[in-house]
């Protein structure tokens, strides 16, 4: 987005923020709700600033393309509120979903002393990789609403209820995932749903395999064992499963 750097800290913050807003941690003096609109303002201004700067000359970044680009149905270009609100839903969902999957991946291969088996095996990363996707599950749910009256094992669903699709749960399914709760970088996990189904299939999943690729090659060049230091901390929402400390104790190669 050509965001500036000296910003991405504290924009990661205010991202946190916006999905825990009651985490001990991130919670303001005020009370959750205030900590959610402050976020959320702080988070638009930000990104009103940066389109602002833009304005006279292009530079190549998403921003910018958003910007110069048009509706295909020739409804004329993206909004200025548009252009935001599709930066806000970008930065949101790579800040407070994709760093979680390292995280709950090293606490388990930490845990049960599985990390070197993963690391000596680089044909075991994209198998690796999927299963550490389906295994964090970071977006704890999903609601959609259905279209028409559908029959789920003894339970209707009528047409306009919502319904909340649990990933975590559906990821564990043992009749999708022989052995759910055992983390196995050489599974089949390909039907995981980290990444949603159909029309709402995540815009970003491309870029996530890639960063944690990138990620966990790094990892396995530098460190050869971690091993537990003291228990994880989990944040504190309802709707992302993230680990938002990690006590590890590594071993560089």
């Amino acid at each position: 987005m050509g965001l500036d750097r000296d910003d991405w800290s504290h924009l990661t913050f205010l991202t946190t923020q916006a999905v825990a807003p009651d985490d001990p941690e991130f919670v303001r003096p005020e009370g959750a709700q205030a900590t959610l609109h402050r976020a959320h303002r702080e988070l638009f201004a930000c990104l009103q600033d940066a389109m602002a700067k833009r304005q006279g000359g292009g530079t190549g970044d998403l921003i910018d393309v958003l910007s110069t680009m048009e509706f295909e149905d020739g409804a004329g270009p993206l909004t200025a509120g548009e252009i935001v609100s599709n930066c806000y839903s970008l930065l949101l969902g790579a800040n407070v979903t994709t760093p979680h999957v390292p995280n709950a991946a090293l606490a388990e291969l930490a845990a049960t002393g599985t990390y070197a088996d993963w690391a000596d095996h680089p044909e075991s990363l994209d198998s690796g990789i999927e299963e550490a996707l389906r295994w964090s599950s970071p977006t704890s749910h999903f609601i959609r609403y259905a279209t028409h009256d559908v029959q789920l094992g003894k339970v209707t669903v009528r047409a306009g209820e919502a319904v909340a699709a649990w990933i975590g749960s559906a990821n564990r399914d043992a009749s999708v995932f022989p052995d759910p709760y055992t983390f196995d970088v050489r599974r089949n996990a390909q039907r995981h749903l980290a990444f949603g189904v159909g029309p709402h299939f995540c815009l970003g999943h491309a870029l996530v395999r890639i960063t944690l690729e990138e990620f966990f090659q790094e990892l396995f060049a530098q460190f050869e064992h971690f091993e537990p230091a003291g228990e994880p901390e989990h944040l504190h929402s309802n709707f992302i499963a993230g680990i938002k400390h990690l006590p590890l104790v590594a071993t560089r190669r």
